[in-house]
């Protein structure tokens, strides 16, 4: 019996720390059921919205597509927008997800532009019932869809009713639009002529001189008129009354100094710079395959200057 009574005969401390494992243990055999039951209801809340996510996410818009079994999204404000213009407030506001619309800022920062409704459909990540739910709200500005194609296509109206109507006086005195057009075998050369000049070049307003003088000065100077197929969307018909002026100095690549070099029209300071290092590093320059191996030339660039380099002895 002492035995017994020694078995259980425990200090204070060793039974307050029983007693709190025996809390511990009742603690868990309650909250653990809880946890389990609320993390499956969790589970089951992700799992239906993660469904519901992919399958609508299969539906991209596509213009001209209806599908009923998608219902419509009232989660949102619907009013007028331009996806041009509308700013990431708006189109929050219209439901669109915060990647979107980085996405829509991202084209449009890119030169960018929504032309019709249906061009709003390619958007990244949108399904075919948001679009539908959009598609009566969208609204393009025609000065912002295109305000530069809009003014060309004027300027090309106004040239061709000139044509049609020689510069005269009208029965009621009012004179007829004149046009300052250039006619078969005149020319303009791109290398000297300002955006007014190169504006009498048929098929070339505002949107194509400026383009050319941003080449122009790019480039330094044109070498020859195909030059100008770089920029897009030009006008082929329009070389035809273009020349391109190459009264060029000659290059004396061996002796010229690098300011020498720098104020040739088809030579920059960093090829400049280039020419001269490579001068110091191989010695007397022979060829102009010499200078392929600079990374500042181009094969388009060498072939560009190839007339007026002279490798004199």
């Amino acid at each position: 019996m002492s035995g017994l009574r020694n078995l259980f005969f425990y200090r204070k401390s060793d039974k307050d720390a029983i007693v709190l494992l025996v809390i511990v243990v009742m603690a868990c055999v309650v909250l653990i059921p809880l946890l389990a039951t609320k993390g499956e209801e969790e589970s089951r809340k992700t799992d239906t919205a993660y469904s519901k996510r992919n399958t609508d996410n299969r539906y991209y818009a596509q213009p001209g597509s209806n599908d009923g079994s998608i219902p419509a999204d009232d989660n949102c404000e619907l009013f007028p927008f331009d996806p041009n213009t509308a700013d990431s407030t708006q189109l929050l506001r219209l439901g669109l997800k915060p990647w979107q619309v980085r996405s829509i800022y991202r084209y449009r920062s890119k030169g960018g532009r929504y032309y019709k409704k249906s061009d709003f459909a390619r958007l990244y990540g949108l399904t075919l019932k948001k679009y539908k739910q959009l598609e009566p709200y969208i609204t393009i500005k025609q000065e912002v869809m295109a305000a530069d194609v809009i003014k060309e296509d004027k300027q090309q109206d106004n040239y061709q009713q000139a044509e049609k109507h020689p510069a005269t006086e009208s029965n009621s005195g009012v004179s007829r639009y004149v046009s300052n057009k250039l006619k078969s075998g005149e020319t303009v050369d791109i290398n000297t002529a300002d955006t007014t000049e190169l504006k009498r070049i048929p098929g070339i307003g505002s949107y194509f001189a400026r383009h050319i003088v941003e080449l122009r000065q790019r480039r330094q100077a044109f070498v020859d008129v195909n030059e100008l197929l770089a920029i897009r969307n030009f006008p082929e018909t329009a070389l035809t009354y273009m020349t391109a002026s190459q009264t060029f100095p000659t290059i004396y690549i061996n002796k010229a100094t690098q300011k020498e070099l720098e104020r040739h029209p088809l030579i920059n300071y960093v090829q400049a710079r280039d020419i001269i290092r490579l001068r110091n590093t191989r010695g007397h320059l022979v060829s102009v395959k010499e200078l392929s191996f600079l990374s500042s030339f181009t094969p388009e660039m060498l072939k560009r200057i190839t007339p007026f380099v002279v490798f004199e002895e």
